[in-house]
């Protein structure tokens, strides 16, 4: 296997980030209680800024677009001079984004569902430079308490996202990550392994 798939494949674990893991809802004096909250608002105008191996601020358009027969809310993404879009669907506690990627075109990946038992997986193939990446999505842990820049989330769900390659039969072990998302909140923190973290540093909803 050459090395720049591999590369490929890191890269997509960002691009995931960037366009898979769109933040939710809720604020630190919100009263309303976490049980009427979900993992994705869309409020017109609410941001989440982050920090560490990327920096970069997102912010929800409160518009919509239908694709593949689903309503996506849009989210702008803004990383130093570069602005792009990102695509959020969300149903029954099944969180799917939508987005562009220079390789592949529009990419629908479903990233969190939150209802499924600890130790659930789905998976998703994409062709990638010739070569098929396939995303195994796990559920590794509900319910927990985490504490990222300095601030204690609760009723994070922590995903963890492995990478492998098809390559003449077999699949090959390319990478891994994991995310962690707060009800009321959203993505806290992304965790690259040797590539780094991303960390929420702040966020406002509107």
């Amino acid at each position: 296997m050459k090395i720049k798939s591999l590369g490929a494949i890191k890269q997509l674990l960002v691009w995931c980030l960037l366009v898979g893991t769109l933040a939710s809802c809720g604020k630190d004096d919100d009263p309303t209680p976490l049980a009427e909250l979900d993992y994705a608002p869309v409020t017109k105008g609410s941001t989440w800024s982050y920090i560490g191996a990327r920096t970069y601020t997102q912010t929800s358009l409160g518009s919509t677009k239908n694709m593949n027969g689903k309503t996506y809310h849009e989210f702008e993404n803004k990383e130093g001079s570069n602005t792009t879009l990102h695509y959020l669907h969300k149903e029954a506690g099944v969180y799917t984004t939508n987005g562009q990627d220079p390789r592949m075109g529009n990419v629908e990946m479903t990233f969190l569902k939150e209802k499924e038992a600890v130790g659930a997986t789905w998976e998703q193939d994409l062709a990638v430079n010739g070569s098929t990446s396939k995303y195994k999505f796990t559920l590794v842990g509900k319910n927990l308490t985490k504490t990222v820049e300095g601030k204690e989330y609760k009723e994070v769900i922590h995903i963890r996202l492995d990478v492998s390659i098809l390559f003449m039969g077999q699949t090959i072990p390319a990478s891994s990550a994991n995310y962690f998302y707060a009800k009321g909140v959203g993505l806290i923190l992304s965790d690259f392994g040797s590539m780094g973290k991303i960390s929420l540093k702040s966020y406002t909803i509107k």
